[in-house]
């Protein structure tokens, strides 16, 4: 007898404990369902605002390239799904245009679009079959038909008759330049592309000082960090006189005064 009360009193004790969690999952499912259809719905209203479409385009950093044109290229329009933009195709697309070194495209908010674009610098202007196209400081070209937002300023490259064939010579000499002292590259007037046989990568330099520096481009660096040790040596020996600088083979200093005789004798003796 005392068995079935014992029995019969665990069976109550059970029951009791086993309703609170009974209720406690019941509540669970119900949040849980009640979520998901609020979730349903918030979707549903998500989808038909305006809010769900892109409404804010941010470039950061352009300032050769427009942005008309990196727009023309994504075809982004403020008509598409937010969510269902592809920002790694966007930012291929970017990186594609030759004068963009590096490009981020992030969301921002709810519907808007951020893209931080890395320019490369445009160091000057290089004459290629009689027409003028931007050099970048990689060594590149890019004609004007990207339609850039600059002018030809910097320096000026003359004499390359093609691109195409002389594509690696440009990129090692403006790879080279680039390693050159700024205050030395602000005083060079004009480059002219001046080779030799046997030596293909062979550059002029004319310098505001009224100077002419013969370079070779593998040597350049380096040689030109004593140019100016070696005009104030000519100069102090010889006055305020001009010539060429010859860097690329051996270091020599030959007057213009000195041609112009030269130049005038073989004239005579033909």
């Amino acid at each position: 007898m005392e068995k079935g009360k014992v029995v019969e009193f665990s069976r109550i004790k059970n029951q009791k404990v086993n309703k609170p969690k009974k209720r406690l999952k019941k509540k669970i499912k119900g949040f849980f369902f009640s979520l998901f259809i609020m979730m349903v719905i918030g979707g549903m209203f998500y989808f038909a605002s305006p809010v769900s479409r892109l409404s804010v385009i941010y470039f950061n950093g352009l300032n050769y390239v427009k942005r008309s044109e990196l727009l023309e290229m994504t075809q982004l329009n403020y008509d598409e799904l937010f969510l269902s933009l592809d920002l790694k195709d966007i930012q291929n697309t970017i990186q594609s245009h030759p004068l963009i070194k590096e490009v981020n495209v992030t969301r921002d908010g709810l519907n808007r679009l951020k893209i931080d674009v890395t320019e490369k610098d445009i160091v000057g202007c290089a004459q290629i079959n009689n027409q003028f196209e931007f050099v970048l400081s990689d060594g590149q070209t890019i004609q004007n038909q990207y339609n850039l937002k600059a002018q030809c300023e910097g320096l000026m490259i003359y004499g390359l008759p093609d691109y195409e064939e002389n594509q690696s010579v440009l990129k090692l000499f403006v790879k080279s330049l680039m390693k050159v002292d700024l205050v030395f590259r602000n005083i060079i007037k004009e480059i002219h592309y001046s080779p030799l046989y046997g030596d293909n990568n062979r550059f002029s330099l004319f310098l505001m000082d009224g100077n002419t520096i013969i370079v070779n481009s593998y040597t350049m660096v380096n040689k030109l960090k004593y140019y100016q040790t070696m005009a104030d040596k000519v100069q102090s020996l010889n006055g305020e006189v001009k010539g060429i600088y010859h860097l690329d083979v051996g270091d020599h200093f030959e007057p213009y005064e000195k041609m112009s005789i030269d130049a005038k004798n073989e004239g005579e003796m033909s």
